[in-house]
Order: C-alpha cells, then structure tokens, then sequence
C-alpha cells in the first residue's frame, strides 16, 4: 500500500512539485528539503519512471512467486528514500513513514536469508582455489586502482579545480560603479569561484557572466579577461586590491584602459 502511495501520488502531482516561493529563493536560502523536491521534480521523465518502479514493486509483492524479487528491489528503494529524508530534513512524518516500510521489507528479506546467503555467497567461485601468486597479483592490481583512483580525483579537486586565492569568496558591491562594455547595467556582485580556478562570475541583477581571472598576492595586483581560461580574449580589467577582512577595495581601469574604476565590496558568508 505504502509503495502505491507513493508511486501514484507522483503521477498525480502531489509528490515533487515545488512552490513559486521556493523557486523564487536563491539556492543558498532554500531548505534540504525544497532543494530536493525541486531535484526530483526538475525532470518529469525521472519522476514518472520512479513512480512506475514504486508500483511495479508493489503489484510484484502481492504474489507470492515474485515477493522476494520485489523485497530486494523494494529495499533498496526505501532504504535510499529513508537516507536522503534523514540526511535532507524531510517532514518527520514521511521519514517514519519510509523507515518502517523499509523495516517491513528488511523483515521479509530476512526470512529468506539462507537462500540469498547461498545464492550470493556460498556458491559464488572463490579464489581459494587459485594459487597464492594469482591471489597476490589480484591483490596488487586492486590496490594499485584504489591509489590511482585516490591520488588521481585527490589531484582534480586540489591542482586541477582549485588555485586558491585571497579573494575567493562572494562580495557585494558597496560603492562605486563597474559597468563593463556591453551590459545595460552596473556589477552588483563579483564571485571569485574557490572550486574552479580562475573562473570569476559579475552578477547583474539576474543575470550572470563568466571571466578568467589571475591575482598576484605579493603585488596585490588584479587582472580579468573576457573568457575564462582565455587570455588571449580581451581584458576587462587591470588594477590592484586592497583586502582588509571582510572588505575589499578595487581600483584599475577596465576595456583597455578606457575607464577609471574604484569598486569597495563586503564579502558575503555562507555564499
């Protein structure tokens, strides 16, 4: 009954639509729970597949030939729904709800155990039968993909994605005005992106750009480019920074010098 509920109240609207108000929040405002919501609810064809999947589960539990296939599918589903409510802030109501359901499958998959022991354990091959070189190479080869694996994702989040610099963060502009050639209006914001190097995004209003951006700490000095990660596109910008805490001052010329600009900025939190 419990996978029925859910299955048609997605097909029915009532599962993963999200309120106008919610939409209209920026990402860092809006709760675990809307943001989730909105994720599942963003693509109609997912959410109709799970709901198919939901009751499908649900008409293989009611006969007593495919109860064991449906309780294994059925966990998994609940057990993942049952996390992300715990981890999102879900409506308590609906965590309990998908924990004991998750509890009743757990409970017919547990009357089956010694089946699903000897089907996925016991007459499954083992490598005891191999020598103790080829058990040792296997063994070495498996550790040898979990260092690449490490070392190599390690690499991408710390060289490749990020090149920390004192800037990084969000800022508001306090005073000044920054209107670069092309925009119909002033930078309201500037984000220097921590988790991708070189990328600073200008906000107007509700409108974003992306430009390349380099900063020489020991100089203090500040340059951005057209497009990211092309420097040979035209410059935007070229001044110094002074950076006090939370406070940020901005000076230079942008588009090749054509124009002064002093821009103080406060740095956002939790952006």
């Amino acid at each position: 009954m419990v996978l029925f509920v859910y299955g048609f109240a997605k097909l029915n609207g009532s599962q993963f639509t999200v309120l106008s108000s919610e939409l209209d929040k920026p990402m860092g405002d809006v709760s675990g729970f809307w943001l989730t919501w909105h994720y599942f609810g963003f693509s109609p064809i997912f959410g109709t597949l799970v709901a198919l999947v939901q009751i499908t589960l649900g008409v293989l539990l009611c006969w007593r030939k495919t109860t064991l296939m449906a309780a294994c599918g059925g966990l998994g589903v609940l057990a993942t729904i049952t996390l992300i409510d715990l981890a999102y802030g879900v409506d308590a109501s609906a965590t309990v709800m998908a924990a004991a359901t998750t509890a009743c499958l757990g409970f017919v998959v547990a009357r089956h155990r010694a089946d699903l022991v000897r089907v996925l354990w016991t007459d499954q091959h083992s490598t005891d039968a191999q020598g103790m070189r080829e058990v040792i190479v296997r063994v070495i080869i498996q550790v040898a993909v979990l260092v690449a694996a490490f070392a190599g994702t390690y690499w991408i989040a710390n060289e490749n994605n990020r090149a920390p610099t004192p800037l990084d963060g969000a800022w508001e502009v306090r005073t000044g005005t920054y209107q670069p050639v092309g925009t119909v209006r002033p930078v309201e914001r500037l984000y220097f992106e921590y988790n991708r190097a070189y990328l600073v995004v200008f906000r107007f209003g509700n409108h974003w750009i992306e430009h390349h951006f380099e900063v020489d700490p020991a100089r203090r000095e500040l340059r951005m480019w057209e497009q990211w990660l092309r420097k040979d596109t035209p410059l935007l910008f070229n001044g110094a920074y002074e950076l006090t805490g939370d406070r940020l001052v901005i000076t230079g010329t942008s588009d090749n010098n054509a124009s002064p600009v002093r821009l103080e900025l406060t740095r956002l939190r939790n952006r």
